[in-house]
C-alpha cells in the first residue's frame, strides 16, 4: 500500500459522453448546457481485488482515489442460511455493509455509508488545506466523522438537532471534525440549508 500510486481514470459526462480530465473536485462537466452526471472511466478495464490488507481500498482499480486512507473495510458476501431456506432458495448470497463479526464485516459505524466517506475521502489530495462539508440526518455524518476524525481531515457536519443522537463512536473525536446543528424540529432540508451558509465561504467546499 506504500506504493500506490493515484488511479488513473478520466471524468465522463453522461448526457454528452463528452470526456475530460479530473482537474480536482469536478462535480460537474461545466460545458454541458442540461443537467447530468458524471461518471468515471478507468484506464485498468478489468477489476483486479488487491486482498484483505487494503480494506475497502481492494477495489482501489475502480475508485477515483488519489491516496489510500487507514482504517477501512471492505463488504462482505457470504451464503446465506437461514433467510435461503425460507425462500426456498439454495444458492443465495448476501452481501453485508455494516459491522457482523460473525461474517467478518468490520464497518465500525455499521453503515454502508463508510464506502462513500472512503471513497470521497480518498479523492483528495493530501495537500488540501480546505475544510469538506457534508449535511446528513445521521448515518453519513458518523462515517464522514470516523474517516475524517482519523485521517485527520478538516470537516464540517451540519445534523438535525434531532438526530443527533445517531452521533455515536468508538473513541474520541478528532477536533478536525466539526459540527453544527439547525434547531429541534429542523429536518435534512434544514441540515442542507445550514451547509449551504458554510459554502458561501471559500474555506469550505460540497461533499
Amino acid at each position: 500500500m506504500e506504493n500506490f500510486k493515484p488511479t488513473a481514470y478520466t471524468l465522463q459526462c453522461v448526457a454528452t459522453e463528452r470526456q475530460f480530465e479530473d482537474t480536482g473536485w469536478v462535480l460537474e462537466d461545466k460545458e454541458c448546457g442540461e443537467p447530468s452526471l458524471v461518471r468515471a472511466i478507468y484506464e485498468k478495464k478489468k477489476l483486479q481485488l488487491k486482498g484483505e490488507d487494503y480494506g475497502f481500498y481492494t477495489f482501489c482499480d475502480w475508485l477515483p482515489v488519489k491516496r489510500l486512507l487507514k482504517g477501512s473495510a471492505a463488504p462482505v458476501t457470504y451464503r446465506s442460511e437461514g433467510l435461503a431456506k425460507h425462500l426456498g432458495l439454495k444458492n443465495l448470497y448476501i452481501t453485508l455493509n455494516g459491522y457482523s463479526p460473525r461474517y467478518g464485516a468490520k464497518m465500525s459505524t455499521c453503515s454502508f455509508k463508510e464506502t462513500e466517506a472512503y471513497s470521497v475521502c480518498g479523492r483528495m489530495d493530501a495537500s488540501n488545506d480546505r475544510i469538506l462539508v457534508v449535511a446528513s440526518a445521521g448515518n453519513t455524518a458518523r462515517a464522514f466523522a470516523k474517516v475524517c476524525s482519523e485521517n485527520n481531515i478538516p470537516l464540517l457536519l451540519s445534523v438535525p438537532a434531532d438526530n443527533l443522537s445517531a452521533l455515536w463512536f468508538e473513541k474520541p473525536i478528532n477536533p478536525c471534525v466539526k459540527l453544527i446543528a439547525c434547531e429541534r424540529g429542523g429536518d435534512y432540508f434544514d441540515a442542507i440549508h445550514l451547509s449551504d451558509l458554510a459554502l458561501k465561504s471559500p474555506r469550505f467546499y460540497a461533499e
